[in-house]
């Protein structure tokens, strides 16, 4: 069965569902939530994410195609429209279902190399968190670093366990 536009968007929400709800349990806070959308003013389809007191601005493709240089353009100038430094994608993956956290953890996320260094940075305070974490560079001039949706969490958690188990 071909993708219409129908199917395209409720397979857009089930995604952005599916990213709400996975970062709500890696975090631990109930305030995340999926954005309305803001039309030309867009800031991301996620909400309620902070990195050390600065939004995080994340879009959530599920797209048949890549497309990375593009989808991440337009996360910068959502990052732009919310005043945040820290542009991502959240991106489905082929093959990989979102039936499960584990599942969902797996899907891909991605930003410049420089975004990605800085969170790093502020993020490693053991200095044995981020060589762990496993990446790949994406798009035409390979400008872009790829990691899964749960090292992203990680990032944003600074390091810590997943989770509310995690938390305590």
């Amino acid at each position: 069965m071909s993708r219409n536009r129908q199917s395209a968007k409720k397979a857009g929400t089930e995604m952005e569902t599916a990213v709400e709800h996975y970062l709500q349990w890696a975090l631990d806070d109930q305030r995340i939530i999926r954005r309305r959308l803001h039309g030309s003013n867009d800031l991301g389809d996620i909400a309620n994410i902070f990195f050390h007191g600065q939004p995080v601005c994340v879009e959530v493709k599920n797209t048949k195609l890549l497309n990375a240089t593009k989808h991440y353009n337009e996360a910068v100038e959502e990052a732009g429209n919310l005043d945040s430094p820290y542009p991502w994608v959240v991106q489905k993956k082929p093959r990989v279902g979102l039936s499960t956290l584990e599942r969902i953890g797996r899907q891909l996320a991605y930003t410049d190399w420089d975004t990605y260094n800085t969170m790093c940075a502020l993020a490693d305070n053991d200095r044995y968190f981020t060589p762990r974490i496993r990446t790949e560079f994406l798009g035409r001039r390979k400008q872009l670093v790829c990691v899964t949706l749960k090292s992203l969490a990680l990032i944003l958690n600074n390091g810590l366990p997943l989770g509310p188990e995690g938390q305590s």
